[in-house]
């Protein structure tokens, strides 16, 4: 890559934009954004070009809750990748600014040791570290757990706030949890396949006290061609923590899961979660990677 290197905001109707976008609008990741409560693709796009060539872009989204911004990125080469990347932070960044943002956030694969150092030498800072973790669901007993005061169910369609609520008593001061809305449920339920009953909702006495969120529709494993399935998001009330109901939750979804065929589940999770982390290894969830993010202050 040579010549001069700028930096602008997308504009997908334009003739010279519209290429670029429809090529990320193939990811499945990007794909669901654009339809983000509150996102703007005009504003929080931006591209890279050097002699008239889009070489990279900074993708910016904004999280008002916690005052912060997660950003994404990507760089067609590794030819000039500091400099590429340090002109979208850079702009990623001031747009950060004008949203009112503390801090932005960013992640990448543990095993990139070409953009951890570039992102160090731009000043971000490593701050936290998720395992990636998967399970032949086929190889678990899911024999049903002795939990005579709990009932579980599924989610029904209308009910986003109902999970907007029990999904913040759970996750409340977690490191980069975004307070959820009803209407950003309804959003992610909508991008997740539109499948309520894909939430299993457990309750004491009628409150619903935790829950866990799969997701059946994740195509299959590139190396295998097993089926896979997701385990989204896992939370119990704070209050009811310590009982083995995060435990009986897993297993439901996982049960679910292999219900609908699904071989292979996936897992996130946060290596400082201990509890979390202990639970999964012990229903023989394995590690196969690791995501680092990154942290700069916005000023």
């Amino acid at each position: 890559m040579h010549g001069k290197l700028t930096v602008r905001n997308c504009h997908p109707q334009e003739p010279r934009d519209a290429a670029a976008y429809e090529r990320l609008k193939e990811g499945a990741v990007f794909a669901h954004l654009l339809s983000r409560p509150g996102y703007r693709v005009n504003e929080n796009l931006f591209f890279a070009e050097a002699d008239g060539v889009i070489v990279g872009y900074v993708n910016v989204l904004p999280e008002r809750g916690i005052g912060r911004v997660i950003l994404e990125y990507g760089a067609s080469s590794s030819d000039r990748l500091e400099t590429v990347l340090g002109e979208l932070l850079k702009c990623a960044l001031k747009r950060a600014k004008e949203l009112g943002a503390r801090v932005a956030h960013l992640s990448i694969p543990s095993a990139e040791a070409a953009q951890a150092e570039a992102l160090s030498n731009l000043e971000f800072k490593a701050v936290r570290r998720f395992y990636e973790l998967g399970l032949d669901v086929s190889s678990v007993n899911l024999e049903a757990v002795d939990q005579r005061d709990l009932v579980y169910r599924y989610l029904k369609a209308g009910e986003d706030d109902l999970l907007a609520r029990i999904e913040n008593r759970c996750f409340s001061g977690t490191w980069g949890f975004n307070p959820n809305t009803a209407e950003y449920i309804g959003w992610e339920l909508s991008t997740r396949g539109d499948c309520p009953d894909d939430v299993i909702l457990a309750l004491s006495e009628g409150k619903p006290i935790g829950y866990c969120w799969t997701e059946a529709q994740c195509g299959r494993d590139s190396s295998t061609g097993r089926s896979k399935g997701r385990i989204y998001m896992l939370g119990v009330d704070p209050s009811y923590r310590e009982k083995g109901i995060g435990r009986g939750l897993l297993e439901a979804g996982l049960l679910h899961l292999k219900n609908k065929g699904r071989e292979i589940i996936d897992i996130t999770v946060d290596s400082q979660n201990v509890a979390a982390v202990t639970l999964y290894r012990s229903l023989g969830f394995q590690p196969y990677g690791e995501t680092v993010w990154y942290e700069k202050a916005v000023h």
